[in-house]
C-alpha cells in the first residue's frame, strides 16, 4: 500500500499543476463550453487514478524483471546473446507502449491512412529494437556514449536532407512516445541490471546512462529510412472531431469503456 501511495503522489505533482491551470482558464478568460468542463474534471481525475495504478503495477513488476533480465544478459557473456535478447525485448517493450499505439493510430488517421498504425509501430519498434541492442553493447564494452550520439545524430541529418517536414515532425514525435509509463522504467532497470555486474559501483551508475537516449533515436531513423522507401505522397488529412455528439457528461466515458477495455 505505501508503494502505491507514493505513486499516487508522484502522479498529482504531474497532472495537478496542468488541472489547476485550466480550471483557472476556465473561469478567467478561456471558459470550456457546455458540460466540456465537467468532463474534464471527471477525465482528470481518472487519469490520476488509473496512472498511480498503472506505475505502481511497473514498479512492482516491469521495474523488478528488468533488473533479473539485465543481469543475465551481461552474465552470459555471449556476444550473440545479448544481440538476441536485446532486438527481441527491444521490440516488444516498444511495440506494447501505449502512447506509440496511441500516436500510430492519430498519424494513420490524419494521413488518411498514407501511413498505416501497424506499419508505424512495427518500423519504430524495429529501429527501437535495434538501437537499444547498440545501446547494451555500448554498456558491455564502455563505448564512449558521446561518439554514439555523434555517429546516430549525423545519420539522422543526413537522413532530413531527403526528409519532408512532414516526416521528419513524426520521426521526432514518435522518438518522444517511445519515452512513455512502460518503455523508461523498463529500459532503466534493464541498464541498471547490465552495468551492475561492474564491481566499481560509480563506474557502473555511469556505463548505464544513456540507454533511453540511444533507445529512442531509434525510432527517428526508423521513421526517416521507412520516408525514404514510401516518399511522402498522400501525408494529407485532418483530426475531426465532433464536440457535440454526447449531451451528457458521462456517456462518452461510458462508451469508450469497454473498447478501452
Amino acid at each position: 500500500m505505501e508503494v502505491f501511495i507514493d505513486k499516487l503522489k508522484e502522479v498529482l505533482q504531474s497532472v495537478l499543476p496542468i488541472t489547476i491551470l485550466v480550471i483557472i482558464l476556465h473561469f478567467t478568460i478561456a471558459p470550456l463550453p457546455g458540460i466540456e468542463f465537467s468532463r474534464f474534471l471527471f477525465g482528470a481525475l481518472l487519469i490520476i487514478m488509473g496512472l498511480a495504478v498503472f506505475l505502481f503495477g511497473v514498479d512492482i513488476g516491469i521495474t523488478s524483471i528488468g533488473n533479473y533480465l539485465g543481469k543475465e544478459i551481461a552474465r552470459s557473456n555471449s556476444l550473440k546473446f545479448v544481440l538476441v535478447m536485446g532486438l527481441i525485448l527491444g521490440f516488444f517493450i516498444s511495440i506494447a507502449e501505449p502512447d506509440l499505439i496511441i500516436l500510430a493510430n492519430q498519424v494513420s488517421e490524419v494521413t488518411d491512412g498514407a501511413i498505416p498504425s501497424t506499419v508505424l509501430l512495427v518500423v519504430v519498434s524495429v529501429g527501437i529494437a535495434f538501437m537499444m541492442t547498440i545501446g547494451l553493447f555500448r554498456i558491455v564494452y564502455r563505448y564512449p556514449l558521446r561518439n554514439i550520439f555523434f555517429v546516430i545524430y549525423t545519420l539522422i541529418f543526413l537522413l532530413a536532407i531527403f526528409s519532408s517536414n512532414d516526416l521528419f515532425a513524426i520521426a521526432f514525435d514518435a522518438s518522444g512516445s517511445t519515452t512513455g509509463a512502460l518503455t523508461v522504467p523498463f529500459m532503466l532497470a534493464l541498464a541498471t541490471g547490465v552495468a551492475s555486474l561492474n564491481h566499481d559501483s560509480k563506474s557502473a551508475e555511469i556505463d548505464s546512462f544513456g540507454l533511453v537516449g540511444v533507445a529512442s533515436s531509434g525510432a527517428i531513423l526508423g521513421v526517416l529510412i521507412l520516408g525514404l522507401f514510401t516518399g511522402d505522397s498522400g501525408i494529407t488529412g485532418t483530426l475531426s472531431v465532433d464536440v457535440g455528439a454526447y449531451t451528457s457528461w458521462v456517456v462518452p466515458f461510458t462508451d469508450t469503456l469497454p473498447h478501452m477495455a
